[in-house]
């Protein structure tokens, strides 16, 4: 067989003359199969198989399986553009030189590197013109390195640009591509602590974007990338705790007479998050997207009581989209932890509520409003609820679940820092009755129980609970039973050394199956017999 590899599957590129490299060693059919493979599918089988931060390493050494797979494999362009400086300076240098001029995949790790970025960026930026998806992440935000190339060079063919930092601010905005357009390419774009003004790079047609930590980037800016987006599939914001041009004229923005109130509609948008933004930003957004075939929202916020008329009327123009996430979804997942952190997850929708700074009746105003606006009634849904940590207002808020949900599912999780005592509160609720008329118990339907509020004495106030709901007389007092368990899930919640085993009490265990008569019980995963 003969013919060519191209260099990129699907696009024009290099190709290898496999006549030149190979026909067969062995020509009468005789010796190893794998000899008799064709080269073209030795290099497709190579390329398939390789993967991770070391795949040139891995690709370097099957040239020395023998000469022929080394003229093939050191020949296919294609084997050789996924190129990480993960894998040290030689091995980089090899790549450039064997990839020729096919396309390439670029990633400098700070975390992972064995290179100096220099040198990196040095050795890739003599090849801007075949770059095409470029990932940097490192620890400070100090662009100066990569500046060189994205500020005085526009990469002709960039489809993927991803810039990341960690903790700190930034220098002076940078500007790509010398303030000329993107490329046409540019599909997808990820910026997080990136000091870039996006005005001028006028981009346009993105499938996906992701900014996080970039608080001087003007509303409109953004704004202005959707509306010449209208293919967009993925958008997701991040830490934008402030947003330049929200509230126009009076704040400035990069366009001041872009600016719109009008519904933006992405028909092909399927992934939206929105974490932790600018409340009249987060409101702006929520005000003016329409997504008809949405997959995902993914909303987190900090909310204050000036900011639950933002976050409300928000959400309130998305009811036929919250309505179409969660309409078959069959179970949902509650999440209350310490300073009245809340969580619903849903069919395609994850709200996280941070209401610390609310009073106990304002926040569950707030979270009875998200439970029934979203479509259809969650109080006779299955329900899991996980319990993370304590603080006194627990009590009236496990009241507030049992009365708005039907929990079958209980997680009671500690944080082994902390120890035992942040939950141990929480059992004696769960073991009587409560003083609430219309919820005599908490959680009265609840079948499996999982937990991690064993010690190494075990815990007895846990198979008192136990105890008290599997013994318990319905009807007694006027009273309904709570539902017995149907699972018991354990495990150890204390602090273990570094690699010690969990330890396990016996005693305890034979306790907890003698108490919970035919049920199953689980020990660190392991059904006991």
């Amino acid at each position: 067989m003969s013919g060519t590899i191209q260099g990129r599957v699907g696009a024009p590129g290099p190709t290898t003359n496999t006549d030149a490299l190979a026909a067969p060693l062995n020509a009468d059919n005789s010796g190893p199969p794998i000899h008799r493979l064709p080269s073209e599918l030795l290099v497709e089988v190579v390329r398939y198989y390789s993967q991770g931060d070391t795949r040139l390493r891995d690709t370097i050494r099957l040239t020395l399986v023998c000469k022929r797979w080394s003229m093939i494999v050191q020949g296919a362009p294609i084997l050789w553009t996924v190129i990480n400086a993960a894998e040290g300076p030689s091995v980089v240098r090899k790549a450039l030189q064997n990839a020729k001029d096919a396309l390439l995949d670029l990633t400098f790790n700070w975390y992972t590197a064995q290179m100096e970025r220099e040198a990196f960026f040095e050795s890739v930026g003599r090849r801007i013109g075949y770059w095409r998806t470029l990932a940097v992440l490192i620890e400070f935000p100090e662009w100066n390195f990569v500046s060189e190339h994205l500020e005085k060079s526009t990469p002709p063919n960039l489809e993927a640009l991803h810039l990341s930092a960690g903790h700190g601010q930034g220098g002076r905005d940078m500007i790509l591509f010398r303030g000329n357009p993107a490329p046409p390419q540019l599909k997808e774009i990820s910026l997080v602590n990136v000091p870039i003004k996006l005005s001028p790079v006028q981009l346009r047609g993105l499938k996906s974007l992701t900014i996080g930590s970039m608080s001087t980037m003007p509303a409109t800016d953004f704004l202005n990338i959707i509306l010449e987006s209208p293919a967009i599939e993925s958008i997701r914001l991040r830490y934008l705790d402030y947003a330049p041009g929200v509230a126009p004229p009076e704040q400035p923005s990069s366009h001041p007479g872009a600016f719109c109130n009008s519904p933006i509609r992405l028909a092909s948008l399927i992934h939206l998050s929105l974490v932790d933004i600018y409340p009249p930003f987060l409101h702006l957004l929520l005000s003016l997207l329409t997504a008809p075939h949405l997959q995902t929202l993914d909303i987190e916020c900090d909310v204050q009581e000036e900011s639950i008329t933002h976050l409300l009327d928000g959400l309130g123009h998305q009811l036929a989209t919250l309505g179409s996430l969660t309409a078959d979804a069959q179970t949902l997942t509650f999440e209350l932890s310490s300073y009245a952190f809340y969580r619903i997850v849903i069919g395609g929708l994850d709200i996280r509520l941070l209401m610390s700074d609310l009073p106990t009746n304002a926040s569950e105003e707030v979270w009875t409003w998200v439970c029934t606006h979203l479509g259809r009634s969650l109080k006779y849904l299955s329900a899991h609820l996980r319990i993370f940590d304590w603080e006194p207002q627990v009590p009236a808020r496990l009241e507030w679940f049992t009365h708005h949900s039907t929990v079958t599912k209980l997680t009671l999780q500690n944080d082994p820092y902390y120890g035992m005592a942040v939950m141990d509160p929480i059992v004696p609720f769960l073991s009587r009755p409560i003083t609430s008329n219309s919820a005599p118990w908490l959680f009265p339907q609840v079948e499996i129980l999982e937990t991690n509020l064993v010690q190494r004495h075990g815990n007895d106030a846990l198979v008192e609970m136990i105890k008290n709901r599997h013994s318990a007389e319905d009807g007694k007092d006027g009273i309904a039973a709570p539902k017995p368990f149907r699972e018991i899930w354990l495990s150890f919640g204390g602090k273990l050394s570094i690699g010690a085993p969990d330890p396990v009490n016996v005693g305890f265990l034979q306790e907890v199956q003698r108490v919970a008569g035919r049920v199953d019980v689980y020990w660190e995963k392991k059904k006991l017999e």
